[in-house]
C-alpha cells in the first residue's frame, strides 16, 4: 500500500512494475517528477509521477493527485474539493 504520501522531485515518482497485483496506490501527491532540473538537462528523459506497467484492474489507483501518468488515472486535481478532477485540465469556471 502507498497511501497519504507527497512524491515530488524523482526521476519517476510512483512506478508499479508488469506482473504487480493486489497493491492499493491512493490518496498521494506525485507532482514534479521529474523535476524541472532534470528534464531541462535531460530533455529525452522520460519520466513521469504515476507509471503503471501492470495489466489494468491488477491494482487500486484511486484519488491521486499528479501531473502525468502513464496506464493511471491523473485528474488536474484530487477528488477531495480542490477543483474538477477530471483529467482535462479545465478551469473551474466562477
Amino acid at each position: 500500500m502507498i497511501e497519504d504520501n507527497e512524491v515530488t522531485g524523482n526521476t519517476n515518482g510512483i512506478i508499479i512494475a508488469a506482473g504487480a497485483e493486489g497493491n492499493v496506490i491512493r490518496r498521494n501527491t506525485v507532482v514534479a517528477n521529474p523535476p524541472v532540473q532534470i528534464s531541462l538537462t535531460f530533455p529525452t528523459a522520460n519520466g513521469v509521477d504515476i507509471r503503471n506497467g501492470a495489466t489494468t484492474g491488477t491494482n487500486t489507483i484511486d484519488d491521486n493527485l499528479c501531473l502525468t501518468a502513464v496506464n493511471a488515472a491523473c485528474p488536474d486535481v484530487d477528488k477531495r474539493g480542490n477543483g474538477k478532477g477530471n483529467g482535462k485540465n479545465e478551469k473551474k469556471d466562477k
